[in-house]
């Protein structure tokens, strides 16, 4: 047996194990499980089958000299095609939790191709407008607008902000599948980027949200939206301004230049979302970044997810912000628990964020659309 063979079966073993149990301490193990866990993590079967391939033509090379040692790896090797399938099936758990958190109907399970056949693909009938600029500042104030190309107009808006931890990402990372899907349905969506660290804080960030807000009902008649029924949604840093936004209505300290417009929304979603307090921001520092600091008794319907294995924001947090929200709210407040789940599962198209947006679009359509919504109350 090739030395190359044992390599690919330990690196694997590790990959598998760092998903399975991704680490939070010390950091760079946390942000390794991370990154290995968007691919891998949520397209366990694609891998799954590449390495038993790999397998199967090592064994097929080895021309029936098999020794001890041998079998020992290829042993070895069905360990960590077991945790693949391990993982796999966490994928398909999502679906349960999802429905048991909006009453998602129990049919219409995912397929097990989109385990495989996994990147988001913009139908045909959506359009993509690029780089629209909603504020002065260049590429941190554009956003990108998909839409049905023959819509007839009056189309509720998406609006999604991107994850980064306010330092980093972009408009065009995550919530892809999300966006496409929600498009062809016919609503209006728009991905928009705002300004980050270093050149811009808190609650720069949060205003930069406001401002996307109020250009989609500035501009409602030009991109064919309906002012009346808007909702944010947001991934990581993007979820906690989704949750802010939606506390927030109209406070005129996030509205600097333009306190008369209208921000309030008729829904937030909040993938993976963080809702602590910005960069160790102190109790009592005002404006807060605290989305549990904001009065909840005007909040709008909101639909949280996280993952049980989030190695970067501890599902903990999450459950504290249903809480409060649950406590204080008289509005839908649904909560879904991914099992296995790490950060980033939005970024691909597999089996766990085609059960999530099926999700998000059954609760929207039941909060919003269909129960009268608008504006959030």
């Amino acid at each position: 047996m090739s030395t190359g063979f044992l390599v690919t079966v330990i690196i694997w073993a590790l990959v598998v194990a760092a998903v399975l149990w991704p680490p939070r301490r010390p950091i760079i193990f946390a942000r390794a499980a991370f990154v290995v866990s968007i691919a891998v993590g949520e397209l366990p079967l694609l891998f799954l089958l590449a390495f038993a391939i790999t397998a199967v033509q090592t064994y097929r090379s080895a021309d029936g000299v098999v020794g001890p040692v041998d079998w020992a790896i290829y042993a070895f090797a069905v360990l960590v095609i077991a945790g693949m399938a391990v993982l796999y099936l966490r994928t398909l758990r999502a679906r349960p939790a999802i429905a048991d958190a909006v009453g998602l109907p129990p049919h219409g399970a995912t397929a097990w191709w989109s385990g495989i056949f996994c990147l988001p693909v913009k139908p045909l009938r959506v359009q993509r407008i690029s780089n629209v600029q909603y504020a002065g500042g260049g590429r941190e104030h554009r956003l990108d607008v998909y839409r049905l190309r023959h819509a007839p107009g009056g189309a509720p808006v998406l609006i999604f902000f991107h994850g980064g931890g306010f330092s980093g990402g972009d408009k065009y990372w995550e919530g892809r599948h999300l966006w496409y899907r929600m498009a062809a349905q016919g609503w209006v969506v728009i991905s928009a980027n705002y300004a980050l660290r270093p050149h811009a804080g808190y609650p720069e960030h949060l205003t930069d949200a406001k401002r996307v807000i109020a250009f989609a009902r500035e501009n409602a008649d030009e991109y064919g939206i309906d002012p009346a029924t808007v909702v944010v949604s947001g991934s990581s840093a993007g979820g906690h301004l989704a949750a802010m936004c939606a506390l927030t209505t109209n406070l005129p300290e996030f509205q600097p230049g333009f306190d008369s417009a209208d921000t309030q929304v008729s829904a937030a979603v909040c993938l993976y979302g963080y809702f602590g307090r910005y960069y160790g921001e102190p109790r009592g520092h005002r404006p807060s970044s605290l989305p549990a600091d904001y009065q909840a008794t005007a909040a709008p319907p909101v639909f949280v997810v996280h993952g049980t294995h989030d190695s970067f924001i501890t599902v903990n947090s999450a459950r504290r912000f249903v809480r409060y929200l649950r406590e204080h709210s008289p509005s839908t407040v649904a909560y879904a628990e991914l099992p296995g789940a790490n950060h980033g599962f939005d970024v691909f198209a597999g089996p766990r964020p085609r059960a999530v947006v099926d999700g998000i679009s059954h609760f929207l359509g039941r909060e919003v659309l269909r129960t009268g919504h608008p504006r959030g109350r």
